[in-house]
């Protein structure tokens, strides 16, 4: 099965011949194609009421149709002029077709198709964009982040910096083609990365971590143990202590501390990018949550640790936090910062 994305053409064009993908200038075309490469889809058409379906290269004139004043009649026929060039480039009956296209340009076309997909149904013009807009940018940062150095489970103290925002990924998840991002995590003191990582994957001690706690939560959560009980229990106060200590089977607990480091060395490696100040770390990464979380397709696999979790936020946004998330994404400029950091850090 292939993946084809079909892109409605716009009424505001260039005045001269030029390729499909250029001749289009709006915002909305633009920022549809490049959703649209993103995803590494097989195939990218263009919808266009004088053309039909268009390559993105194919050369063509400027012209002044569109399909919102045609007739039902003769938006049927241009769907059928379609379907035909369709049959030509895909397999409409085992392909699976994107559409970030208008109704009026896929009406007459989607009952021919088995397998569809409308991401911005019901949408207007300003809401597109903004769902555009939040979706490039998660793609990008997956782009990006994806083609870092990777640390893996056990690390080497010299491989990590003083002041840098972590980004985990967890083996097996995807989000498109790039490998998912499932934690965004920094710190608060200065030159402190290394001590809390290692709290996270080397102290075992999940009162110490709660990226710790909900690994051991789901784990405990999927086997239906009841030791979740006293798993979620904090014992760091002293309170808690005198109180529940004498309840505690401490050899196991230190088992299933044991399960969740083995777990997190075989399923966890991460990438890490420098950002100098307190501030602006922690500000990216609110953000980069927020952006992730709120994004399209933004999904765990069937088999992700994460869907046995106890707790809702991590279970329905699909990440290992439960802070950060439905805040205020990166716009574009913010994460244009992002990559040229990564690229400077890179050459």
């Amino acid at each position: 099965m292939s993946k084809i994305i079909l892109i409605s053409c716009v009424s505001k064009k260039l005045n001269l011949k030029s390729k499909a993908k250029d001749i289009y200038v709006s915002s909305l075309f633009k920022k549809s194609l490049e959703y649209a490469e993103l995803q590494n889809p097989d195939k990218i058409f263009i919808l266009s009421a004088k053309y039909g379906l268009l390559k993105l290269n194919k050369k063509i004139e400027p012209y002044n149709q569109t399909l919102n004043l045609m007739t039902n009649y003769e938006k049927k026929s241009w769907s059928e002029l379609v379907l035909k060039q369709l049959k030509k480039e895909t397999n409409i009956k085992k392909d699976k077709f994107i559409f970030l296209a208008w109704d009026s340009y896929r009406k007459f076309i989607i009952p021919s198709l088995n397998d569809i997909e409308i991401p911005m149904e019901g949408l207007i013009i300003w809401e597109q964009l903004k769902f555009l807009s939040n979706n490039i940018n998660c793609l990008l940062l997956h782009k990006y982040f994806n083609k870092l150095d990777i640390i893996n489970i056990p690390f080497n103290k010299e491989n990590i910096p003083s002041n840098w925002i972590y980004i985990l990924f967890e083996k097996w998840e995807k989000y498109y083609w790039y490998n998912r991002i499932v934690r965004v995590w920094t710190h608060t003191w200065d030159n402190n990365l290394y001590n809390r990582i290692k709290e996270h994957f080397i102290t075992e001690n999940k009162d110490r971590s709660i990226f710790r706690k909900n690994i051991g939560r789901a784990i405990l959560n999927k086997k239906e143990d009841s030791f979740l009980d006293l798993w979620n229990i904090d014992l760091t106060t002293r309170l808690n202590k005198d109180k529940y200590s004498w309840k505690i089977d401490r050899d196991y607990l230190k088992k299933i501390e044991k399960k969740v480091s083995k777990y997190m060395n075989k399923n966890f490696y991460f990438i890490v990018f420098e950002v100098d100040t307190k501030e602006k770390r922690l500000d990216f990464e609110e953000k980069i949550i927020s952006t992730i979380s709120n994004s399209y397709n933004f999904k765990g696999s069937e088999k992700w640790l994460g869907n046995y979790s106890p707790i809702e936020k991590i279970k329905n946004n699909w990440l290992w936090l439960i802070q950060g998330l439905n805040k205020t994404p990166l716009n574009i400029k913010e994460t244009d910062e992002i990559i040229q950091k990564l690229n400077n850090w890179q050459n």
